[in-house]
């Protein structure tokens, strides 16, 4: 028994090590693939708690270039906004902030994106604030729509002091401005953990991002239906989007990031503006290129549509589980896809995945007391038990952890159990050994001892 547990041991704290590695850098394929299967199963017995998402992002990226010059102008924003308009959106955020170089003639007098946003439906545009000064001009005024249904002391929430790059004025004809981030935001997340703010405060006034709005104006729930709840009025910090949404916050206001959910650009459609741009044309190649895209096109006519910066300068946002960085588009689309879903999926924390470690480890210790057969039983018995209590814990708390390196170390016990000798046959043969000299001694001579006795 004690080689067999030893030879577990060592192996076992190899695969343990290279699961946990794997896990965060995403270097094996087949264990990747093996924890996402794993993810999706609990996930699919789960659907009272999960549901799909409702939003698309349009993706402003290198494939889309400026139709004059090097940079952009109003023409090819609105441009992009027509084309979304071609599918008769339900709800449309547009998250850049674009500057236009005022010496380019088609900027100074035309209002092109006016006219393309105002047969949109309203607008999220986004704007970015700061945590810093106060405004230097009036351009720099927060100018955002606040919350009214507010619970709790919201002197903890996040402050916004001015805004640093606003909405383009003419898109404001349609649309109302909300905080796409927060500058100067105040102390760094926890290097494990990423947050995004749903809410912040000026002054007295709380105020909804972008993400939020955007939710809202999809969902059809006006902004004094939106509730904050916060301490001491509420124990668990809150923002409740009418009956549609129930989402988790923090005391100042933040939505934790979900690295572990499996929400990434393969859930939710992503379309390239370029492909938007190619839309109509009759060439038989292009309607080739654009026949896999056909359900990500339909999706516009539904989903709230977010049309964002995607281009390489703009991808800045880190998340430990990603080789690439993002851009703020994508996470922002992340964020609203997390919601509309109810995917606040995470994995158990490093010590809940150690305790379960440590009891595979018992249950081998115990399993190889005994014969081979108790072995495989064993292994088999407590793989089962082990991942059906996973899956109970993942319906309870919506927490899973990945299923590679478990289930390495039940196939390793199985291995072990099978190859190396039953500790109680290894004794009945070392018994039999023993005892062969004993066995070979010539047999007492019985008459003779009579005789002697007999004298």
């Amino acid at each position: 028994m004690r080689h067999r547990l030893t030879l577990f041991l060592v192996l076992g704290a190899v695969l343990v090590a290279l699961g946990e590695w794997d896990a965060h850098s995403h270097r094996f394929r087949f264990a990747d693939g093996l924890n996402e299967a794993w993810r999706e199963f609990c996930v699919a017995n789960a659907p009272e708690k999960i549901s799909e998402p409702a939003v698309s992002l349009v993706r402003i990226n290198d494939e889309y270039e400026p139709a004059i010059g090097d940079s952009f102008t109003q023409a090819d924003y609105a441009t992009i906004l027509r084309f979304v308009e071609n599918f008769d959106p339900k709800t449309v955020a547009f998250e850049p902030t674009p500057e236009f170089d005022p010496n380019e003639p088609i900027n100074q007098t035309l209002e092109l994106l006016k006219e393309a946003a105002l047969p949109l439906p309203p607008l999220t545009l986004g704007a970015v604030a700061e945590n810093g000064q106060a405004p230097q001009s009036p351009e720099e005024e927060p100018k955002f729509p606040a919350l009214t249904a507010i619970e709790g002391d919201v002197a903890t929430l996040t402050p916004i002091t001015r805004v640093v790059a606003a909405p383009n004025s003419q898109l404001l004809a349609n649309g109302q401005p909300a905080f796409t981030g927060i500058e100067l935001a105040g102390d760094p997340d926890d290097p494990r953990e990423r947050h995004v703010n749903l809410v912040a405060r000026h002054g007295e006034k709380v105020i909804p991002s972008f993400i939020l709005h955007a939710l809202a104006n999809h969902a059809g729930i006006p902004l004094d239906q939106i509730r904050v709840q916060l301490p001491p009025a509420a124990a668990d910090p809150v923002v409740l989007v009418g009956e549609a949404y129930r989402i988790p916050i923090d005391t100042r206001g933040r939505m934790k990031v979900y690295e572990h959910s499996g929400v990434d650009t393969s859930y939710y459609p992503s379309i390239s503006a370029f492909h938007l741009a190619l839309t109509g044309d009759e060439d038989e190649t292009i309607k080739k290129l654009l026949a896999n895209l056909e359900d990500a096109f339909a999706s516009l006519k539904t989903n709230l549509v977010v049309i964002g910066n995607d281009r390489s300068e703009a991808r800045t946002e880190e998340l430990d589980t990603l080789a690439r960085d993002l851009s703020r588009s994508e996470l922002l689309t992340r964020v609203i896809a997390t919601v509309q879903s109810g995917r606040y999926i995470e994995w158990w924390p490093l010590w809940a995945r150690l305790l379960g470690f440590a009891i595979i480890a018992a249950i081998a210790a115990y399993a190889f007391k005994g014969s081979r057969k108790r072995a495989v039983t064993w292994a088999l018995m407590g793989g089962f038990f082990y991942f059906a209590a996973s899956m109970i814990v993942f319906k309870s708390t919506l927490a899973w952890a990945p299923a590679f390196a478990p289930l390495a170390l039940f196939v390793l016990m199985v291995v072990i159990g099978l190859l190396l000798p039953d500790p109680a046959k290894a004794g009945n043969e070392n018994g039999a050994r023993a005892r062969t000299p004993k066995e070979t001694e010539p047999p007492t001579d019985l008459s003779s001892a009579g005789s002697t006795v007999s004298t």
